[in-house]
């Protein structure tokens, strides 16, 4: 008797591998480092960027490199469901990979680099420069602050979210798993409060690989209708 109710606890608080958690390492890394992100004051984006010109060049080199380790958690995160909203959610996901890749590139490294430059210069030399990264930053249509570039990254996350979410409630996923990965909307905001979303998409990973888990090995821990595992055949 007593052997069955340990064997019924341990299923209740099923361990998870540390392979399982390093999917969710690029979000709970990203949380991290995005509140350190420089928000520029002053007269001009360069006088404003000057001033922490290497925390901003590396938090955003960092975003450019835990990109692809988002993009593999929420891979992770949707592995095994082949709705059409996990479709729909895969698909932004690539697409905001691309855009977001860029508009980091341009907006964050590039301006970085340049006010970097720039500060070594006298002062009538630095004109020039500062007015490039306020182009770049204001005006640039194609990737400033308002622009397509960083529309379609933030439009496409939006995507993401709430796709991943519509497919995790579809599967049956806790309503903690749903709630999560819906809060990681939050992420397209870019700037500080996108911790909350990054931090949320971690824990919908780690409350997910539970699930997966309480299940047997090699399937899927909730199926559905629209997301039912493959029946093994015993020889």
């Amino acid at each position: 008797m007593e052997k069955g109710a340990q064997v019924g606890r341990d299923r209740e608080t099923p361990q998870i591998t540390l392979s399982r958690l390093l999917f969710y390492a690029g979000p709970l890394l990203w949380a991290v480092m995005i509140v350190f992100h420089p928000n520029p004051g002053g007269d001009s984006q360069f006088e404003g960027i000057r001033n922490d010109v290497d925390r901003w060049l590396f938090v955003h080199i960092g975003q450019l490199i835990l990109t692809p380790l988002v993009f593999l958690a929420v891979w992770r995160l949707l592995d095994g469901l082949n709705s059409t909203s996990a479709r729909i959610s895969r698909a932004a996901l690539v697409v905001w990979t691309v855009f977001f890749s860029a508009y980091d590139t341009i907006q964050g490294i590039a301006t970085g680099i340049l006010t970097r430059h720039a500060d070594g210069l006298a002062a009538e030399d630095q004109a020039g420069f500062a007015q490039a990264i306020e182009f770049i930053v204001e005006d640039s249509i194609l990737a400033g602050n308002y622009s397509f570039v960083g529309f379609v990254a933030g439009a496409s996350w939006f995507v993401v979210a709430i796709a991943a979410a519509v497919a995790l409630h579809k599967a049956g996923a806790g309503k903690a798993v749903v709630a999560a990965a819906g809060l990681s909307i939050v992420v397209a905001v870019h700037t500080a409060p996108a911790a909350i979303g990054f931090l949320a998409l971690f824990i919908a990973g780690i409350l997910r690989e539970r699930e997966r888990a309480r299940s047997e090995p090699g399937a899927p821990a909730v199926t559905s209708h629209g997301d039912a595992p493959a029946q093994e055949t015993s020889a």
